[in-house]
């Protein structure tokens, strides 16, 4: 059994590991999510519990595309999940948002789940998709 310490996943996370153009883009849809968490109003369990989602989405593709041998393999069925959430659950926390001011938290959700689709596409695109997920 691997002895996996905090330091191995910190080197994990940084920027230094991975393909530079996933480790941008999930970095973006982290902090994107992160911000639409911190302007949430209280009262809303669901819309946050989905941002919460989101980061962990993107802590895990992180994860993945940086480990070799990677945690979840670009083609599995369990990264085009996550991928997916990047995507959907910011809209769905948009959509669920009761606010006020709606557009102080509904902005940087929907600017997550923009770069979460840009990100989905382009990962399909070049990394699932010549492996036959189609």
């Amino acid at each position: 059994m691997n002895n996996i310490q905090l330091s191995d996943i910190l080197a994990l996370l940084g920027p230094s590991t991975g393909n530079p153009i996933w480790n941008i883009l999930l970095y973006i849809i982290f902090f994107c999510a992160l911000v639409a968490m911190l302007a949430m109003p209280d009262k809303n369990l669901l819309p946050t519990l989905l941002i919460a989602g989101v980061m962990f989405a993107a802590v895990v593709a992180k994860l993945s595309t940086s480990a070799n041998p990677p945690i979840l393999e670009s083609a599995e069925f369990g990264m085009l999940i996550i991928n997916v959430i990047m995507f959907v659950f910011p809209l769905l926390a948009a959509g669920l948002l009761r606010a006020k001011k709606k557009s102080r938290v509904v902005i940087p959700a929907i600017l997550c789940a923009v770069f979460g689709f840009v990100y989905f596409f382009m990962f399909w695109l070049t990394e699932m998709r010549p492996l036959g997920v189609a």
